[in-house]
């Protein structure tokens, strides 16, 4: 019975250390906005895209995520520094589609969740 708890124990161990070690430090906070476009003719409202958000830490670490029709995304980040980036089939130039930008860098490092940030492709 010793020796079962023994082998036990340091199987927990072994996996707490493991655990440790997956390069995720602290749980994940929810990063939540837009892709959108503006720009264009008037009105010129910001125009909601379907596309692709990217978050990429200091580390170099890249997180990805699609948006729907309404342009809203959703990223579950570790602590850090990210830049957002974005595109989207709808926004071309020059046969490709344009790289768009979050306004500011996000700051991952509350317990409560982002909202409302805007990855914007601005366009003439």
């Amino acid at each position: 019975m010793m020796r079962v708890c023994c082998l036990t124990a340091a199987a927990v161990a072994s996996v707490s250390i493991l655990a440790g070690c997956s390069g995720q430090s602290g749980p994940h906070q929810t990063v939540m906005g837009f892709l959108v476009r503006v720009g264009g003719p008037a009105p010129g409202s910001p125009v909601p895209l379907s596309g692709t958000v990217i978050a990429r830490n200091t580390a170099g670490e890249q997180f990805t995520t699609t948006t729907g029709n309404d342009g809203r995304f959703q990223l579950s980040l570790p602590p850090g520094t990210y830049r957002l980036t974005g595109h989207s089939p709808q926004v071309m130039g020059d046969g490709q589609q344009l790289l768009c930008h979050a306004a500011r860098t996000v700051h991952m490092n509350r317990h409560k969740p982002m909202q409302n940030i805007w990855v914007i492709c601005s366009i003439p």
